[in-house]
């Protein structure tokens, strides 16, 4: 029995491109947060890396941070949370020390791998006919084809550092290796077995595999229990207390991947009701009692925070095109607004605004490290196209904001073919702070878009929710909506809808006709 003597929720959304910690309390409301950013490394062509112990350390400093700026007493602090960055794969000795960097999500060095997925005469979407059945009934997906999740990590780990495999105690994701940081005990939540495609996730299973684990020689010993999100994965050691500076004894949960944690944290928690996440890499999603799939598109269900399944189409580079953007062409704008980026992004909107709609016949792809949905392609990339002399900055940057758009209309549409369509979204994630960028979604979509507030935070809310689901504070999930709040509501600009509608058609033709190209120049 848990005995409720504190005051708040300490979450930490572990991300690509660092810690974001938020404090909470009973009511949802944000009491304070404090991010810590850490490198992501690209040693070769296609490899993403982040060093493990950076996850920690961030975790360290975010945590120490928070509860001495506000002169929080660790007692208050009811329980610890982590979400975190999907598909990324760490390798722990028997003593939970990393035996190599974390391989990212957005690695592709296994695309090699998937050949052994795609064996046999009689294909289906490029995958071998007995390999996909025993996938799609197992699992209700498959690994795509550009290597980027861990039951391609972990062969490829297997094929080329056997010695690693042989050492290797446990493979964990991110907030899995945190967490045994914090409690010594190795455990993930069902969203992230599901989605390394080694879980059974028909009802009443939502376990490993014998039968995929024994097809590809993985070894079950070396995989984390599975357990709910709302279950506690331990409680915080004396050792991990003393190095985030609270109190021990502290229930840590076993939570859930970022995704399907921004799902709850969206408001989006009944089903059918239609997400789109506008962060690092986007996604449009609803949660759904059963599962379904469109394996030729690469989207489907997989298993949520909630007990039920979340059907998706997660795509690589959504708001990160706009970072790469500024990265490029705004550096002097980038130092203006050293320490602010709330005032960068407002800046850059005053630009869009002023641009014309649809930047004037210049479509923007962003496909920019492989795409996963709707096309399953590690080869294809991003592009300018129809760029002319009389393109501005101000028209190459709208038309960033745009492609992104398009990519996420494109995803809409198969997620509607499975689940219905919705005259109105709700809308998270990093991007979604922007209002002109809601617009466009809004104009291009054709829905409402309704901007969730603190859009940012959807992640760190969703794991707050579920640890206040654990801890039975709140007796179901669907109890949460009344304290996740609405910003703004956005309605389409039926003026747009004809140039917007011509460009889009154009845009899902530059995939069709430069196919063959992106496999010549990347393959």
């Amino acid at each position: 029995m848990i005995i409720l003597e504190g005051k708040y929720i300490l979450t930490h959304d572990l991300g690509t491109s660092g810690n974001k910690a938020a404090l909470f309390d009973l009511n949802l409301e944000l009491i304070s947060q404090i991010k810590i950013n850490y490198p992501l490394f690209y040693p070769k062509p296609g490899w993403a890396e982040q060093n493990p112990e950076d996850y920690w350390n961030a975790v360290k400093e975010a945590t120490t941070k928070l509860v001495q700026q506000l002169k929080i007493n660790p007692d208050e602090i009811l329980a610890l949370t982590f979400d975190c960055q999907m598909n990324c794969t760490i390798p722990v000795d028997n003593k939970g020390n990393p035996l190599m960097n974390s391989i990212n999500w957005l690695d592709t060095r296994a695309a090699s791998i998937t050949r052994k997925f795609s064996k046999g005469l009689i294909k289906i979407s490029g995958y071998g006919l007995k390999n996909i059945l025993m996938f799609l009934k197992i699992t209700g997906g498959a690994p795509g084809f550009n290597g980027k999740d861990p039951i391609s990590h972990l062969l490829w780990i297997k094929e080329n550092y056997p010695e690693i495999y042989e050492k290797t105690y446990k493979f964990l994701s991110v907030k899995d290796y945190v967490i045994y940081k914090c409690t010594k005990k190795a455990v993930t939540s069902r969203d992230l077995g599901n989605t390394a495609w080694m879980m059974d996730s028909n009802p009443e299973k939502f376990d490993w595999s014998d039968k995929i684990l024994n097809k590809f020689k993985i070894d079950k010993e070396k995989l984390p229990e599975i357990k709910k999100s709302t279950e506690i994965a331990g409680e915080l050691t004396i050792e991990a207390s003393k190095e985030l500076n609270l109190k021990s004894g502290i229930p840590v949960f076993v939570s859930s991947g970022d995704l399907t944690s921004a799902a709850i944290g969206s408001g989006g928690i009944l089903n059918n009701k239609l997400i789109i996440c506008l962060g690092t890499a986007d996604w449009v999603g609803t949660h759904t009692s059963k599962r379904v799939k469109d394996i030729s598109h690469y989207a489907g269900c997989i298993s949520s925070a909630q007990e039920n399944y979340l059907c998706i189409s997660k795509q690589e580079t959504g708001a990160k095109c706009l970072d790469w953007t500024i990265q490029q062409m705004f550096k002097s704008e980038m130092e203006r607004f050293e320490g602010s980026s709330d005032e960068l992004y407002l800046y850059l909107d005053s630009l869009i605004e002023n641009a014309e709609v649809g930047s004037k016949n210049l479509i923007f792809t962003p496909w920019m490290f492989g795409e996963r949905s709707p096309i399953n392609n590690p080869n294809v990339r991003g592009g300018f196209y129809n760029l002319s002399l009389e393109h501005t900055r101000d028209d190459i940057l709208r038309s960033v904001y745009e492609g992104v758009a398009y990519n996420i209309k494109w995803a809409l549409i198969y997620i509607e073919k499975l689940v219905g369509k919705s005259t109105e979204i709700n809308c998270i994630g990093g991007g979604a702070k922007s209002d002109t960028w809601c617009q466009i979604l809004s104009d291009i979509l054709e829905r409402k878009i309704v901007q969730m507030e603190a859009p940012d935070l959807a992640a760190a809310k969703g794991s707050a929710i579920i640890s206040m689901v654990g801890l039975k504070i709140l007796n179901e999930f669907s109890n949460a909506i009344p304290l996740i709040k609405i910003k703004k509501v956005f309605t389409p600009n039926p003026e747009n809808k004809k140039i917007y509608d011509k460009l889009f058609n154009e845009y899902v033709n530059i995939y069709k006709r430069n196919k063959q190209m992106f496999k010549n120049l990347n393959l």
